[in-house]
């Protein structure tokens, strides 16, 4: 195992200029694909909660229905003080996703070839830097963290600022940064002498009164709200001990990382599972073997990876099922891992090749970022702006918008910077809260609950948004209920189902005078 407490930087690191060659076609790429992607509701929704809040602590109130921490809230809060236009959320990601990308090709311990292959991995091309999410935040954080933790391995105090940080942005940061913390602190006590392990215990006792503290801050934050609604993610712990769930929490957290593309693609691209795509459980065993192949020598380095896999299994288990963008958690503990790996060969004297099976695991999710990239381009990601530009530009202002789901219109709202009327609650608002009173309701219930909008709001029509085409026995129940519906528009071909738009005009069928 490496002495992390004395390490030396690589003594034949690529000159600063062959680094910036390497990285500057993939900053070149990220740019060229951020410019080119059209946000989704995940995405927009956050903009539209910190613009819809006059106040920091109305932010805080309303991140208590979100499931999330606090701080990419509080980061977009202070440019949506200037425009309301989500776009501004670009020039966010811009600067974060341009500081990850810089971190990795110029300061990483790694070979040319080896800084290639990461800045290329899907992670890095897509989830965790083209998407306006926080989890680039999370990842911009945890590189801080290890290239300060290399430099300055006694800091404990600064590097478990980085790590409670780190745990503010997501709920898997949460996870991320304590399998992180775990193997730190590991490392500093066995890594030296037993006589001087007193000493770090008691350099250690500020470092992680401060990292609870943080942690403390995420967990108030991202507290859930007696109001908020489980409609997204279900109750906590109501499918644990489900064998097929946890089955799934398994396979997913170990395989998908390395291959998030979907079954679908050419048609789809984004996200898996192992529910969708059996084959990943034949990852399973090779991406085990190849972790215990690259971190074999390094206990603690094994430690991270076993640590993290169970956190994201029993998350994935008890908390929310997931997604990749959860489980990559996996995949930036593989480059942390490899990152301390070679900042220990300084010391040790070992070989800095990898494994070929390390080689296979980055090749694979190199793979999945050229996919992710050309089906970014074979469909929009989501067509919520064009959408929300023709609404915009081509109906009267006074137009009412409404629509099903909410987690599908609601974008037509955050991009066209202007309120549309939800049918769960039979309000008007310019983002969706995840509440009780907001739940998502049957698709038998749109013939009543058009009706009654109509009457609330005083209108004979209303221009109501679908994410597919109508089926026969929509509109013959909506005609059942004295409405008439006209098609009117049609936004489709996005890869996230949900983005699409299919645009109705519903109204009160006209009755005979002598009736």
């Amino acid at each position: 195992m490496g002495d992390l407490n004395q390490t030396a930087a690589p003594s034949r690191l690529p000159f600063a200029g062959k680094a910036l060659v390497v990285v500057l076609p993939f900053l070149i790429l990220f740019w060229v694909n951020l410019a080119h992607h059209t946000m989704f509701f995940d995405e927009v929704n956050a903009w539209g909660i910190s613009a819809a809040s006059p106040t920091l602590s109305k932010l805080f109130y309303y991140v208590h229905y979100e499931g999330h921490p606090w701080l990419w809230y509080f980061i977009l809060w202070f440019p949506s003080r200037l425009t309301h236009d989500p776009v501004a959320m670009k020039w966010v990601e811009a600067a974060f996703g341009t500081a990850i990308l810089l971190i990795i090709g110029l300061l990483a311990p790694f070979n040319l070839k080896q800084r290639a292959l990461i800045l290329g991995s899907y992670f890095l091309v897509w989830e965790y830097t083209v998407m306006c999410r926080m989890y680039s935040v999370m990842l911009l954080l945890v590189l801080l963290y290890v290239v300060r933790r290399v430099r300055n391995p006694s800091g404990v105090i600064g590097n478990c600022i980085l790590l409670g940080l780190a745990g503010n942005t997501d709920l898997t940061g949460v996870l991320l940064s304590s399998a992180l913390l775990v193997e730190y602190a590991y490392s500093s006590y066995f890594d030296v002498p037993s006589g001087d392990r007193r000493g770090v215990v008691k350099r250690w006792v500020p470092g992680l009164l401060v990292y609870v503290a943080l942690i403390g801050l995420s967990v108030a934050t991202l507290w859930p709200s007696k109001q908020i609604s489980w409609q997204s993610s279900g109750h906590l712990g109501a499918q644990a001990f489900n064998r097929h769930r946890i089955d799934r929490s398994f396979g997913d957290m170990i395989a998908a990382p390395w291959w998030p593309v979907s079954p679908e693609f050419p048609h789809h691209f984004w996200e898996t599972s192992v529910q969708d795509a059996r084959w990943l459980y034949v990852l399973v065993p090779i991406v085990l073997f190849a972790y215990w192949k690259t971190f074999r020598r390094n206990r603690n380095l094994l430690l991270l990876m076993g640590v993290t896999l169970a956190l994201g299994i029993v998350f994935a288990d008890v908390v929310y099922e997931g997604r990749p963008r959860h489980w990559g958690i996996a995949f930036i503990s593989f480059v942390v891992g490899l990152w301390l790996q070679r900042a220990s060969i300084g010391v040790e004297g070992r070989s800095s090749r990898w494994s070929q099976w390390t080689y296979l695991l980055l090749g694979l999710s190199t793979a999945a970022g050229v996919l992710a990239i050309i089906g970014s381009w074979i469909h929009p990601f989501s067509r919520a702006r064009e959408a929300a530009t023709w609404v915009r530009t081509s109906l009267p202002p006074d137009v009412v918008v409404t629509g099903a789901p909410d987690v599908s219109f609601a974008s037509l709202a955050e991009e066209m910077q202007r309120p549309v009327y939800f049918l769960e609650c039979q309000c008007f608002d310019t983002f969706k809260l995840f509440a009780r009173d907001r739940e998502d309701f049957d698709q038998k219930e749109i013939p009543v609950r058009v009706n009654r909008a109509l009457d609330l709001l005083g209108r004979n029509e209303i221009l109501f948004s679908f994410m597919e085409p109508f089926k026969a026995e929509n509109i013959q129940s909506l005609q059942a209920a004295g409405l008439m519906v006209e098609p009117v528009k049609t936004f489709d071909g996005a890869d996230m189902k949900s983005e699409n738009y299919y645009f109705y005009r519903i109204s009160r069928a006209q009755t005979t005078s002598g009736r």
